[in-house]
């Protein structure tokens, strides 16, 4: 019986031998990564914008009367002075002509009544003429003067509604769908007839916080200097594609949203070509012309906890460690690190699931990866 036992027991304990031989010999997990390596980043701000026009009127009539014509293609692009519509002109004609006869018979009353005048001032220096007749002279003679200022602003105001008749482009732009057709009766209190945008240049407004505002009104203040500043304004469309002109910052409004914590900032864009159409949203990117070195690893291989940022990294004993870091701006696929690695260091991008710390593990190195595959950069 004892002789039983002690080959049982000497059993349990080669199976448990080999169990330990078997779990040592287990291979170590396999981890891609990538080494820590330097480069350039351009710090940028993304932000979304919308594109207004850079001026906008809305043509009304100031006059009544007949639309008698219609002189552009709704949608088409217009010239400054260039003839758009035409409201029925006679009746202003007369005014302007019973305004401009009214004017010829006061001011014929008005070179009599001067003559008069002189005629009993000269008579009244030499006593020929009694007081009366020279106050009755002098007051036929300011009244005649008036009577020609009178008409004068009559025919003034009658040339005025004439040229009224007559509505021309304000700008060059392009304008819209005309509200009214020929033949209809408009006037001062009608809506408006039309809607006349310019288009080049082509404004973009956004909103930005007061961190960010801060660095660009220190950019103005280049701008400002004999040196051009340093930052480069785009647009990107909803496809993705970058509008081909940059742009420059015009405007910040004089005070911050107390509610948002941001401030409305535009910027003006060439519009030759007129592909910027008022209303649409956009991307804005506001982005340094200077880059600068730094250390750079892939975004995919950050881990946060309550802590902050970390990755786990590959020792020259194979073995996983840890590194809290601190990151910086964006570039494309990856971020710069500017605090807790050094170039070289092998940091995890897969297989992070599968590792623990101070486990060994078998790296191998991604050489296909890119650091700046994206031209357009952000700040974290």
């Amino acid at each position: 019986m004892k002789k039983t036992l002690l080959m049982l027991f000497a059993a349990a304990l080669l199976l448990q031998g080999c169990g330990k031989k078997e779990k040592a010999e287990a291979p170590p997990p396999a981890v891609t990564v990538v080494k820590v390596a330097s480069g350039n980043v351009t710090s940028a701000m993304e932000i979304i914008g919308q594109l207004k026009a850079y001026d906008e009127v809305d043509l009304v009539a100031r006059v009544q009367g007949f639309l008698r014509k219609i002189s552009f293609k709704e949608g088409s692009v217009v010239s400054k002075d260039q003839p758009l519509f035409e409201i029925e002109q006679e009746q202003y004609k007369a005014q302007v002509e019973a305004a401009t006869a009214a004017l010829m018979k006061v001011q014929a009353t008005y070179g009599n009544a001067e003559t008069t005048y002189n005629r009993q001032k000269k008579l009244l220096e030499s006593d020929a003429t009694a007081k009366k007749n020279y106050d009755d002279a002098a007051a036929a003679f300011m009244e005649a003067k008036a009577a020609v200022m009178q008409a004068e602003a009559t025919l003034a105001t009658a040339k005025l509604d004439l040229s009224y008749t007559d509505i021309k482009a304000p700008f060059d732009g392009r304008i819209g769908f005309y509200t009214y057709s020929e033949g209809n009766l408009v006037g001062p209190s009608s809506k408006r007839l039309a809607n006349v945008v310019k288009l080049d240049p082509m404004r973009v407004q956004f909103n930005i916080n007061e961190i960010d505002l801060v660095n660009l009104q220190m950019d103005r203040a280049k701008d400002n200097a004999p040196k051009k500043g340093t930052m480069i304004v785009l647009v990107q469309f909803q496809d993705g594609k970058t509008y081909k002109e940059e742009g420059r910052i015009s405007f910040a409004d004089n005070k911050v949203n107390s509610s948002t914590g941001t401030i409305l900032v535009e910027a003006l864009f060439p519009n030759p070509d007129q592909i910027l159409v008022p209303g649409m949203y956009v991307k804005v990117i506001l982005k340094d012309k200077e880059q600068k070195a730094a250390l750079l690893i892939p975004q995919s291989s950050i881990q946060e906890s309550l802590q902050g940022k970390f990755v786990l990294v590959v020792g020259t004993d194979k073995k996983v460690g840890q590194r809290d870091i601190k990151t910086g701006i964006k570039s494309g696929p990856s971020i710069e690190v500017t605090d807790g690695l050094k170039e070289g260091e092998m940091v995890i991008v897969e297989g992070l699931q599968k590792v623990k710390l101070e486990s060994a593990v078998k790296p191998t190195v991604d050489e296909t990866y890119t650091f700046n595959k994206l031209e357009t950069q952000d700040k974290k």
